[in-house]
């Protein structure tokens, strides 16, 4: 399956234009997948979503093309579109809510014209899909006999099932959740079969999902030149800094922390002086300061350039996530840097070699993650413990070569399989 660039595979990689910028964990595997994908063809590049594209252009660079198409609205698929004029804004959500799930993943008609375009251009070996839902409305899942790898970073039924393991939501928000759930599952049942391989981040989700070609691809470090001689960074004694790093603009972060802070943190701070909090990250953190400015040792900075010297300054990190997604990636960052972290079982979940007490603290509620934070804070022998253990095992399981090869067997195998 050679194509006419110089013998060189070539690729369609679709990617939803938020899962770009590798200052947030979907950009960084987006973006080491393409730099992998680039080292074994020509690679062209789908942006679904909006975006300025000499802004987008700067994370695929040698990239053979770019194109950023952005779909139809929520309330612009079906009747809702005869009404959508009134409120578009409103109407939009009212429509992702009750309207039904399967009209955001049917070929849209915006993104159909390019992707053919595309396909009678380049005569791609592969289509490479981030994501199943902007996958499917691109239409590629129905290219012929184009093989479609799709990498299931989150799943989309599993956005669902967290939010409904959550104690704290009403009824109503129960029932919808629920329907949203169950048509999840449809979707997922109905489209995963069309993809030739599935590319998926956790033994749980393996033995979830079914499929007849499908594998692991782990979450990683963001380090694309991942090598064991990075000299981990010293145990900070005197440290009472509890850090968190993750996106602004990931709702399951922002609601997160703005619990940690109101409810966790005055205990915790009022149990060990000196503790201090450090917010940082891409997205606007710093629209929170003025909500928080009356809890003491809270310190909300927003995106920083070294995240090195973040992790330098900590005693260790704090994931207070109770739904799935957000953050899980920046664990394995966490102790790659040789930090330890406080993690909520929805966190931890998929991660099986990372064990509570050998490598992280892993905690079930609000009550147990304030003594998790309040233990490290005290405790240095155990959390350099944990922090040793835990950069050994992201060394062993997680590490760039094993990304590159997992990918590189995937496609080799599927090109033996399609001559």
């Amino acid at each position: 399956m050679k194509t006419k660039y110089n013998n060189k595979l070539s690729f369609l990689l679709i990617v939803p234009s938020f899962a770009c910028n590798p200052s947030t964990g979907a950009g960084q595997r987006t973006s080491l997948l393409y730099q992998i994908l680039k080292n074994l063809g020509v690679v062209d590049i789908l942006l679904i979503g909006e975006g300025e594209p000499q802004f987008l252009e700067r994370f695929f660079q040698e990239a053979n093309s770019l194109h950023v198409i952005k779909p139809r609205e929520p309330a612009e698929i079906g009747l809702w579109r005869l009404i959508r004029p009134l409120s578009p804004k409103i109407l939009d959500l009212v429509a992702t809510i009750f309207g039904p799930r399967k009209s955001l993943y049917q070929t849209d008609p915006n993104i159909l014209p390019l992707l053919y375009k595309l396909q009678a251009s380049n005569n791609y070996d592969f289509v490479i899909g981030r994501y199943l839902r902007p996958t499917a409305r691109s239409g590629s899942l129905y290219l012929g006999e184009i093989p479609v790898i799709l990498d299931v970073d989150d799943r989309d039924d599993m956005v669902y099932k967290s939010r409904l393991n959550r104690s704290d939501i009403n009824f109503i928000h129960r029932l919808i959740f629920m329907w949203h759930f169950r048509q999840a599952q449809q979707i997922m049942a109905d489209l995963l079969p069309i993809c030739k391989h599935i590319w998926l981040t956790s033994e749980i989700d393996l033995d979830e999902v079914k499929h007849p070609s499908k594998s692991v691809l782990p979450n990683i470090p963001y380090f694309l030149d991942f090598e064991n001689n990075f000299v981990p960074l010293p145990e900070n004694n005197s440290s009472k800094t509890v850090l968190f790093v993750g996106s602004f603009g990931h709702r399951v972060n922002r609601e997160g922390v703005e619990r940690f802070i109101s409810k966790c943190w005055p205990i915790i701070s009022s149990a060990v002086e000196g503790a201090t909090l450090r917010i940082v990250g891409s997205g606007g953190w710093e629209k929170l300061r003025e909500k928080f400015y009356d809890i003491p040792n809270v310190h909300i900075i927003g995106f920083v350039e070294n995240l090195e010297e973040e992790y330098k300054q900590a005693a260790f990190t704090v994931v207070p996530l109770f739904e799935g997604g957000g953050t899980k990636i920046k664990v394995l960052e966490s102790l790659f840097y040789q930090r330890t972290a406080v993690v909520t079982t929805s966190v931890q979940c998929g991660y099986k070699t990372l064990k509570n007490r050998e490598t992280l603290l892993v905690v079930s509620d609000e009550s147990e993650l304030v003594n998790g934070c309040i233990e490290l804070l005290v405790d240095f022998d155990l959390r350099l413990r944990l922090a040793e253990k835990g950069r050994s095992v992201v060394l062993n399981e997680y590490s760039y070569n094993r990304f590159s090869a997992i990918i590189r067997k995937t496609i080799l195998d599927l090109s033996e399989n399609l001559k």
